[in-house]
């Protein structure tokens, strides 16, 4: 295996503006023996200030310790040079990169350990050789199955981050359903985290999802919808409704008045500056992909535009394949909902996904045991909305409504603007749960907006 130092170069110009990825560079990049001091200096810079402040490296940052590391001018150019190559640089394939140079790594220290074993046997001294062996293992930089945290010798650092979070929110993405009481709890979906839309057949999941996307991308957030059973042209015309507030049966039929048409491109030209390259939609054949599909089509989308989205939408994860086969189909989908948390915590995105109820939550609330009973989704989650329709009115949405105040009328009628359902928030793995939340829903507008509470 050959060495490259572009490798080391994507690696570390990605660890410049990408925390999650620098924690997940470190244990390499601790590890390897760069090909110049220069780089070896510049992981120095961005490691310790990652560990002191817990932030970024900022160009400020570098220019301030090179002059301290550096006193003489003509001995700082070229570290200051190539600080300033890795700021320019835009990575296109840094995961790929960090996959090499973590081989070229461990080909290294298997390679050095392989000799002072071959060196210790010809002594005779066995134990040596069992021992080079075994530490060379224990030092492998292959992911680890799991995390350990020393508790209290851990204690300042996690207060530190802690601080660092609240006095530095805009570092921290964290993005809104766009229903105010559920953010308002959840604090909007975060990096790493894993939420299911969960309801029966009809119920709106797919809706919900594209108004997630539209809450997201409007806030500013790089959105990718990835589609497993319709077509990626399917679910952008359910986006033209939403995002232009027009019945999606014109779309579908191309039925505009000139005025219209006219309106439509107003919007469009006020739109495109803000929202250009915010949002992409994929899809993929029913029961073809797996998560690694997933991530192929990621690494295309970053490598041939520069695209690196902060939320992920599957519609529906249920869809996708497992990387492997187990003895019951409950168990392979238990593997795709851990694969796509773990595509979340590893990679840094925050998903949604849909996911199906049973039928035997038609006609009550769908909790978060109507996804446990389905192969274990409701554990692996971070968090559970479901959508419902429930069978009567409760006293402050009845008010909302063009019917008679009638106790036994169905929850279905028409609210002042589309259809009344609920939304329940069934799990939320770090705060409160159990909140029910009135809708009102224009599916012909693809639109699902949160009914105020009453005053």
């Amino acid at each position: 295996m050959k060495f490259a130092i572009g490798f080391e170069e994507e690696v570390l110009a990605r660890s410049l503006r990408d925390v999650v990825y620098l924690k997940k560079a470190a244990r390499v990049l601790d590890a390897h023996h760069f090909g110049t001091k220069y780089h070896s200096w510049a992981w120095k810079q961005i490691r310790d200030v990652w560990d002191t402040y817990r932030e970024p490296t900022s160009p400020k940052m570098l220019l301030v310790r090179a002059k301290r590391d550096f006193p003489s001018e003509d001995d700082r150019k070229p570290y200051l040079k190539l600080c300033r190559k890795l700021l320019k640089l835009k990575p296109k394939a840094a995961t790929a990169a960090l996959d090499e140079l973590s081989r070229f790594v461990r080909m290294v220290n298997a390679q050095l350990a392989l000799e002072k074993a071959a060196t210790a046997l010809e002594k005779d001294r066995v134990d040596e050789v069992y021992d080079t062996m075994r530490q060379v293992g224990q030092r492998d930089l292959k992911p680890r199955e799991y995390t350990r945290v020393r508790w209290i010798e851990g204690f300042e650092e996690r207060q530190a981050e802690r601080k660092h979070r609240r006095e530095h929110p805009e570092e921290y993405v964290s993005i809104p359903t766009g229903m105010s009481r559920l953010d308002r709890i959840i604090t909007g979906i975060q990096i790493g985290e894993l939420g299911l839309v969960l309801g029966t057949t009809g119920r709106g999941k797919s809706i919900m999802l594209t108004n997630l996307a539209y809450h997201a991308v409007s806030r500013g957030y790089t959105t990718a919808y990835f589609a497993f059973e319709m077509p990626a042209r399917q679910i952008a015309q359910r986006q033209d409704a939403r995002w232009l507030q027009m019945p999606y049966r014109k779309f579908k039929e191309y039925d505009f008045s000139p005025s219209e048409l006219r309106e439509i491109k107003a919007r469009l030209d006020k739109m495109r500056p803000r929202f250009q390259d915010k949002f992409q939609i994929f899809s993929m054949p029913v029961r073809s992909a797996d998560i690694n599909a997933v991530r192929q089509a990621l690494d295309d989308a970053r490598i041939e535009d520069g695209f690196k989205p902060q939320l992920l939408l599957f519609d529906s994860a249920d869809h996708l394949l497992p990387t492997g086969r187990s003895e019951s189909f409950r168990l392979d989908q238990a593997s795709v909902y851990w694969a796509c948390k773990g595509l979340a915590e590893e990679d840094g995105y925050a998903v949604w996904s849909s996911t199906q109820a049973g039928k035997e939550y038609a006609a009550r609330t769908a909790t978060a045991e109507a996804a446990s009973e389905s192969y274990d989704k409701g554990r692996i989650a971070d968090i559970m909305i479901s959508l419902n329709e429930p069978r009567k009115h409760s006293r402050a949405t009845k008010v909302l409504d063009d019917e008679d105040d009638d106790e036994d009328e169905e929850s279905m009628a028409p609210t002042a603007r589309g259809k009344f359902m609920e939304l329940y928030l069934a799990k939320y793995r770090d705060g409160a749960s159990k909140l029910t939340i009135p809708l009102d829903a224009e599916l012909e507008k693809m639109l699902i907006s949160e009914i105020a509470a009453p005053s």
